[in-house]
């Protein structure tokens, strides 16, 4: 019972050290610190990264409602019978 308790911690460290160093080598390519600067400063490391993280994927929501907005847009002005925009073509029928 306790050897398998033990073993199973073993991995679960095992597991952890290996996330910390891929999340270091990550860093480091992303920010041209080395590897051990970055594990010294792991808990700003992630939390810079979470923020980071965070802006991308704000942008691309934003990005995706922008265009979302402008299909929408597009397909009603189609359905009431208008010519699409001068120098935008229709899409074609397989991408509706």
């Amino acid at each position: 019972m306790m050897g398998r308790l033990l073993s199973g911690l073993g991995w679960t460290a095992a597991a952890g050290t290996v996330a910390a160093l891929a999340f270091a080598r990550y860093r480091s390519n992303e920010t041209g610190k080395d590897i051990v600067t970055v594990l010294g400063n792991l808990p700003e490391e992630l939390q810079e990264a979470q923020s980071e993280w965070r802006r991308r994927l704000q942008k691309a929501l934003a990005e995706g409602r922008e265009a979302a907005a402008e299909r929408e847009l597009r397909f009603e002005r189609e359905l009431e019978g208008e010519a699409p925009s001068e120098g935008k073509e229709a899409a074609p029928e397989y991408m509706v």
